[in-house]
């Protein structure tokens, strides 16, 4: 009696996966880039079917060109297995470039392109062609991590425990996966630069924690101090910007130099820079208070009229006639300045308007602009003594109506 040694014997391996076909742009037959005829031997098609496509597609808003340039960043040529974007990639991992800058600064060139005076086609077709590379690339990588391994030899074999314990796991070193021979590298690579950045913003932030805290806490000690005393005696508004601007300021050149730049701050930079601007040179106050004011003066004798935000109405229609030379001043924030007269008062409004617009009698077009400095004379037939009003404005608008 023969007996068989069931532990020698091992099943027939089952016969091996034909070839997959791997996307790359061809060498030889090849027009421009190689990147029609790559996909027509990837999708076994004539590659004169995407010459005409990508020409066609261009004349809609330069999809065509954005689709095929697309293509040949991302599509290896034939023989290699890095495509250009791969280098891109790497180089700007190495210098730690953020993310979100690479994706502005791709936004802006995207939009300067499509939006430019020699390509005014609709932007649509452009958003089309990267949301179908997007789903295209998307689906390939989905469908190479679904797809199981190709049996091999070592899974015939006597099953062999191998499994780590957790502690053991954890102190093994770990590297990128590697990518199946279909799949794009710089799918990984993007991936990994993605969670690198976003480590490095973390970091960052905990780092410049305390930085940010001090500024920020400044800031507020500083704007509360300066609207107790705003409420108690007047302070200018500019003050309130220019505060905060040297605050931030110098806050951000400490952080700088410690290297705990507080990135997140630089956006109160912008309102800061623009309340400067918009309110230069300005004496209103919030002081002065807000809302509408109507000023309905019987005497114009040394009038002087303050609002900080809001609209303020001069009423001279019923001042009585004045015998000797008067002057009415009207300082305003923000908001417009509205006079009403007369035609027959020897009226003179000397407007001065630091960013807005000047209308007298509802003539178009009215004046404006920055820095606008005019005077509206007296109608003709004016009598009475001459009455001058003063205006500053900072930003608004000053409406002259003679009635």
């Amino acid at each position: 009696m023969t007996t068989t040694d069931a532990m020698g014997t091992y099943p027939p391996l089952p016969p091996s996966a034909a070839p997959r076909r791997l996307l790359r742009r061809s060498r030889s037959n090849r027009v421009a880039a190689g990147v029609s005829s790559g996909l027509g031997e990837y999708f076994g098609l004539d590659p004169v079917l995407f010459r005409v496509l990508f020409a066609t597609s261009a004349f809609f808003g330069g999809a065509g060109i954005l689709a095929y340039l697309l293509a040949w960043a991302g599509i290896p040529e034939e023989g290699t297995e890095h495509a250009p974007i791969d280098g891109w990639i790497q180089a700007l991992r190495r210098r730690r470039v953020p993310v979100w800058l690479v994706a502005i600064v791709g936004g802006l060139i995207l939009w300067a392109a499509a939006f430019s005076w020699w390509a005014p086609g609709p932007f649509f077709p452009v958003i089309a062609v990267i949301v179908l590379l997007v789903v295209f690339y998307g689906r390939r990588d989905m469908q190479a991590s679904a797809r199981p391994a190709p049996p091999t030899a070592a899974d015939a074999a006597p099953a062999v425990d191998l499994t780590k314990t957790e502690a053991e796991t954890e102190t093994m070193p770990t590297a990128d996966a590697p990518l199946p021979p279909d799949q794009p590298n710089w799918v990984r690579d993007a991936r990994s630069w993605f969670d690198e950045s976003r480590a490095a913003s973390r970091a960052r932030r905990r780092r410049a924690l305390p930085v940010r805290i001090a500024i920020l806490g400044t800031l507020v000690a500083a704007l509360t101090v300066l609207g107790i005393v705003d409420a108690a005696t007047g302070i200018q508004l500019q003050t309130y910007f220019w505060t905060a601007l040297g605050i931030l300021v110098g806050g951000l050149l400490i952080g700088l130099v410690l290297r705990r730049f507080p990135v997140s701050l630089t956006s109160l930079l912008v309102p800061s820079v623009l309340g400067v601007v918009a309110f230069g040179g300005s004496h209103a106050s919030l002081h002065d208070g807000f809302g509408q004011r109507d000023w309905r003066p019987t005497s114009a004798a040394a009038a002087d009229y303050r609002l900080a935000f809001g609209q303020g109405v001069l009423d001279l229609r019923n001042l009585p006639g004045q015998s000797i030379p008067s002057r009415i001043d009207i300082t305003v924030g923000a908001g417009q300045v509205k006079i009403l007269a007369p035609k027959t008062l020897n009226l003179t409004v000397d407007a001065n308007i630091h960013l807005g617009q000047l209308n007298v009698d509802d003539k178009q077009p009215a004046d404006g602009g920055v820095g606008l400095s005019r005077i509206v004379d007296p109608p003709k037939g004016a009598t009475g003594a001459p009455i001058t009003v003063d205006v500053h404005l900072a930003d608004g608008n000053v409406r002259v109506e003679r009635h």
